[in-house]
């Protein structure tokens, strides 16, 4: 007889029961973990940025950089750039065009020169790219201004602390 033969010899196929057995109790370990692991890992992150601290007594250069927006209102480019003060609201400047944007740098320097703190706040639509921002940083630097920063404003849905 053979020891090999078909009818009662050793057999060549894998045994996978035990395989499974770990496959799946390791499946429930980690479906048990995960949730108490994500959970532990969370970070608070601010919102917005800090008010900037204005005196007063000074007066500051703001520019408003509004988006151009096609039909379908999606963003295409930057738009006109006012300025925020009530006796310059008609002032309108366009960074894309180089004659605008020299009159910018010029309207800049004039004003930017009779201020102490050479600072100029630049507000912009929240979906403008910052590559225009960004922009109209280097227009302001070349106008004079040690500084340019953005405003932000405050999510209105925040409660206030110490108010009613």
């Amino acid at each position: 007889m053979d020891a090999g033969g078909s009818k009662g010899g050793m057999k060549a196929d894998i045994n996978v029961t035990p395989l499974v057995d770990i496959v799946l109790v390791l499946l429930i370990i980690f479906i048990v973990i995960t949730p108490a692991v994500n959970s532990s890992v969370k970070l608070p992150l601010a919102k917005h940025s800090p008010k900037a601290v204005k005196n007063k007594d000074e007066k500051y250069l703001t520019l408003l950089l509004q988006s151009k927006r096609n039909d379908k209102y999606e963003v295409i480019g930057p738009g006109a750039v006012l300025i925020d003060d009530k006796d310059a609201k008609d002032e309108k400047f366009l960074i894309t065009n180089e004659v605008e944007r020299q009159k910018l740098e010029d309207y800049i320097n004039r004003n930017v020169s009779q201020l102490s703190q050479k600072v100029v706040f630049v507000k912009a639509d929240a979906d403008l790219p910052f590559k225009y921002i960004n922009e109209l940083f280097q227009v302001c630097r070349k106008g004079g201004a040690d500084e340019a920063s953005i405003v932000t404003s405050e999510d209105k849905g925040e409660k206030k602390e110490g108010g009613n």
